[in-house]
């Protein structure tokens, strides 16, 4: 018990040794897209996180740019994770991959693959029925376009 008390002590005294937990708000740090393209990313993240731990690893984002149809290498995904992954932690969280398309939208990205994945997932403002698409077939074809 006292070391505990001595370790909870040594905590206090030294702040900076404890993990700063921060709260990620996407809606305000990129507000840059609406809340239904930051939903639809979300739910496209949360697809291929099979893990369910809130990170993309290497395999999870292997996995899912052969789905995506455009399989990389090992060298190359672990570039692409790079690219984005501001904690080094070699995974990408959910932040990072908002930034993906955040990069992609401001034409910043280096890494083919992201392109590839960036453009896989284009989230618009389109409503189902436009005048220039009058049936849910046409809208479908519209939003593959």
């Amino acid at each position: 018990m006292a070391t505990e008390l001595e370790r909870k002590m040594a905590q206090m005294r030294s702040p900076s040794q404890s993990p700063e937990r921060t709260v990620f708000n996407p809606y305000t740090e990129f507000p840059e897209f609406s809340r239904k393209q930051i939903r639809e990313y979300e739910q496209k993240f949360k697809e291929y996180d099979t893990g369910r731990d809130g990170f993309l690893d290497l395999m999870e984002i292997k996995l899912m740019m052969e789905k995506l149809g455009a399989p990389q290498t090992h060298k190359s995904l672990k570039e692409m994770i790079a690219e984005v992954d501001e904690d080094n932690d070699g995974k990408m969280s959910f932040r990072e991959f908002l930034l993906v398309y955040r990069k992609a939208a401001a034409g910043d990205l280096q890494i083919a693959g992201l392109e590839k994945l960036a453009s896989s997932c284009n989230v618009s403002e389109v409503p189902l029925y436009t005048a220039s698409t009058s049936t849910t077939f046409e809208h479908h074809v519209y939003c593959q376009q």
